[in-house]
């Protein structure tokens, strides 16, 4: 099994997700990052508002309790926002994590393209690296000197389809070839009919579902992590 080791940039990709709308499980993102592989670590890296230290401190605690080590720092003050980066810690963790541990596989989330140099001198090292951001937030060059790419779009559309339950394309592909299946066998109107209205009827309560809610959904509390607001003057 391949190793795996997970590195999150939080606020680069928690400031992606709220302008898609999207409330990440970053519980479930780390299971699904590391699925089928045995995962060494998950690093996560949290800044943190100097006018308002403990704002992050409950997102903080469920990311521990959902197997991250977080790194916070708090940010410095700059006119009406803060700066706070990280690209220094991420690089020097990240070079300690190949060449101590040797694992088969890094995940980066993260679209910062600074990170690119990284990505080259850790893939040199004989180790793959992965990159998980929304495709529109992550540039030209890290998509091309990344050794493959999740994008989290895809993950999170899957992430709702599973907790609401909603039939993915497959299974709405495989009714209808049951449908085509049934009418070689020749039934009667009658049945062809009844299968034709129960799909339609699918089709009509997802695109029903989506026009009336947003793509952000409630969930438990207990056992999961959704993606918090970090000011939009973070000056990163």
């Amino acid at each position: 099994m391949e190793k795996v080791v997970f590195f999150l940039d939080y606020a680069n990709i928690n400031r992606a997700a709220r302008e898609k709308r999207c409330r990440l499980d970053y519980r479930d993102l780390l299971e699904y990052v590391s699925e089928g592989r045995f995962l060494i670590d998950a690093h996560c890296y949290v800044p943190i508002n100097p006018r308002n230290e403990h704002r992050l401190d409950g997102e903080i605690e469920e990311l521990w309790r959902s197997g991250y080590i977080v790194n916070t720092k708090i940010g410095s003050i700059a006119g009406g926002t803060y700066k706070c980066n990280f690209d220094v810690e991420i690089a020097m963790d990240m070079l300690k994590v190949v060449y101590q541990m040797r694992p088969d596989i890094v995940v980066l989330a993260s679209a910062d393209a600074d990170f690119v140099p990284l990505i080259q001198e850790v893939r040199k090292s004989g180790v793959r690296v992965e990159v998980a951001a929304f495709a529109e937030t992550a540039g030209a060059d890290i998509l091309l000197k990344c050794s493959g790419f999740i994008d989290l779009a895809v993950y999170y559309e899957s992430y709702l389809a599973a907790q609401d339950g909603k039939p993915d394309e497959e299974n709405v592909e495989e009714r209808y070839k049951d449908l085509i299946q049934s009418q070689k066998s020749e039934p009667d109107e009658e049945s062809i009919a009844e299968q034709v209205e129960e799909l339609l009827s699918a089709g009509e309560s997802d695109l029903a579902e989506d026009d009336g809610k947003l793509p952000a959904r409630q969930v438990n509390d207990e056992g999961s992590i959704l993606a918090s607001d970090i000011p939009e003057d973070l000056g990163l």
